[in-house]
């Protein structure tokens, strides 16, 4: 689906504490998750305001292989680049879709995606070169 906002590279211009991972998927050699609830600070290419703004349904994809971590760092399940089956990635995932964000960063070309659960949270780490945002609209941000 094509959106109205996109940015690349800009992680530092977001706030995902508080955000919704309502959706992860993996095709293509790519994740794709979709968060709601998505800080967009005042200092992002795309916020013409001077406030920080929210935006719910952002689609963030990521390219090549990734890593899943439980909370105590432990590796949970490697993604290998290479042809997964559909049944594989969506076992995989299939628990971290509703699941609230903790942080979403970069360091050293590796992603990571931390996620609380009400008694377990998860890391998923991704291998890739660039990521890309994507959102239709800007709403407020209610105190």
């Amino acid at each position: 689906m094509e959106r109205r906002f996109q940015t690349k590279d800009e992680l530092e211009h977001f706030d995902f504490e508080d955000a919704v991972l309502e959706e992860v998927e993996c095709a293509c050699g790519r994740v794709k998750v979709m968060i709601d609830n998505v800080k967009i600070l005042p200092d992002n290419s795309m916020n013409r305001d001077i406030r920080t703004m929210r935006a719910n349904q952002m689609e963030i994809t990521f390219v090549e292989g990734y890593k899943v971590y439980d909370a105590d760092g432990n590796l949970r399940q490697t993604y290998e680049d290479r042809a997964m089956s559909e049944q594989e990635i969506q076992e995989g995932l299939r628990e971290l879709s509703g699941l609230t964000v903790y942080e979403i960063n970069k360091a050293d070309g590796m992603y990571s995606i931390v996620v609380e659960g009400e008694d377990h949270s998860f890391r998923l780490e991704i291998a890739a070169d660039h990521e890309i945002a994507r959102w239709d609209k800007f709403l407020t941000v209610e105190s």
